[in-house]
């Protein structure tokens, strides 16, 4: 009976440790995912008006998401950047001052509201980065909005503004090619199996092709040869593959846009070189210190239209001169390819961080507005996480991108 006895209670004892073990396992899952940073994230695909602000709704949330993480405390000290923050907060003053001294063409955005955009766009970089938002939980919200956006347009739910190509929600054919290449380029990043990096890379690649975006292809494949090359060379193998990616871009755009599946794309590139073309005569016509917020547009007498540019280069260029656009594409440049930093040190973050940032000077290039908006800002959010992970004192183990924000405080906080 004495045996019979024990070997009960050994029973018990072990399905008691199973049953804390999942509840552990669940537990510490569960944690990985913040429901706040999730659904605010989610809402970012919406563009439609908010009622009584006139602002798109995901403009508003991403000023709801600063001000929400300003209410949260960093896991990572952003003492490391604080150079950055100062240089950050330096070149918004002056793109505001050269804003407010010029003097606007007639059909200009309001540069106050796209100063405003800017800013908040600032400190969704630096929330990001200092775990003010959780991470897995803010990718794992955009994805699934994205993902489900899918399925809702083909369904004839969602908005349907270039028929053929994937939208919905995105309203854009370019905005929606630059959103599924940058966020399967995250996504690779969020999981840590091969065969998950590869489903991923896979299941985005078809997304992209539905887009019919042809930068958003370039850049997606350019990113992911930057991830695999780029960490095995030295210095000048690296600056040799970066000449090789603009090469191939340029020659894929020059003597390949219209082949195969793209043949039809001659009347729509027909309007995209007349803008270009209006486009580089107001680069021509801007002074040293740019013509202020809002002026990266062109208007056709004859269509009484406006357009943006799709050069986010000469955006930078127009709307704050010299100053700002080396600013812009520096930044993206330093913070997130990291040219001079030494590859034998990159963490395997880091490298997908320089594909983040491969594929955004590509998409700069030929998509319109790319450079200092809320796509950009998350990407920059996750290369300056990476560093200040790397620099942190103590970490221990990390298991992904968020191991270091503990249950307790997913709860507590």
């Amino acid at each position: 009976m004495s045996t019979l006895a024990h070997r009960g209670t050994a029973d018990r004892k072990s399905l008691s440790e199973r049953y804390e073990g999942v509840k552990n396992v669940l537990r510490d899952q569960s944690a990985q995912i913040r429901l706040p940073e999730f659904l605010m994230f989610f809402s970012l695909i919406f563009y439609t008006a908010t009622p009584g602000l006139g602002l798109p709704l995901n403009q508003v949330m991403v000023i709801v998401i600063v001000l929400y993480g300003l209410t949260r405390k960093p896991v990572y000290s952003l003492n490391p950047v604080s150079g950055l923050i100062a240089l950050f907060v330096i070149m918004l003053l002056y793109v505001a001052l050269v804003s407010y001294n010029a003097t606007p063409t007639e059909f200009a955005a309001d540069w106050t509201r796209r100063f405003l955009r800017l800013a908040a766009t600032t400190g969704l970089i630096f929330v990001l980065a200092s775990g003010q938002i959780h991470f897995r939980s803010a990718i794992y919200g955009y994805v699934t909005a994205i993902l489900v956006n899918i399925p809702l347009f083909y369904a004839g739910i969602a908005p349907d503004n270039y028929p053929g190509y994937l939208t919905g929600y995105l309203i854009d054919k370019n905005v929606a090619g630059m959103v599924y290449c940058l966020f399967g380029i995250l996504m690779v990043a969020m999981v840590t199996r091969r065969t998950h990096k590869v489903g991923f890379f896979a299941i985005f690649a078809v997304l992209l092709w539905l887009t019919g975006s042809r930068t958003s292809l370039g850049a997606f494949a350019m990113a992911f040869v930057w991830i695999l090359l780029a960490p095995k060379l030295p210095f000048l193998g690296r600056a040799f593959l970066g000449f090789a990616i603009y090469w191939g871009i340029r020659l894929l755009n020059d003597d390949y846009a219209q082949v195969g599946a793209f043949a039809d794309r001659v009347g729509s590139d027909l309007l995209r070189a007349k803008i270009d073309e209006a486009a580089l005569e107001r680069v021509h016509q801007t002074p040293f210190f740019g013509q202020g917020l809002g002026e990266a547009y062109v208007f056709f007498q004859e269509q009484q239209r406006t357009f943006f540019f799709h050069n986010s280069y000469w955006s930078a260029f127009v709307e704050g001169g010299w100053p700002w656009a080396i600013f812009v594409v520096a930044v993206t440049i330093f913070v997130m390819v990291r040219p001079f930093s030494k590859s034998s040190r990159w963490t395997p973050q880091q490298v997908v961080a320089q594909g983040l940032g491969i594929a955004l000077l590509i998409s700069a290039w030929r998509l319109g507005e790319v450079l200092f908006t809320l796509y950009w800002a998350i990407c920059m959010g996750f290369a300056l996480r990476t560093v200040l992970i790397e620099r942190a004192e103590n970490d221990g183990p990390m298991d992904g991108i968020d191991q270091r924000i503990e249950y307790k405080n997913t709860l507590g906080r």
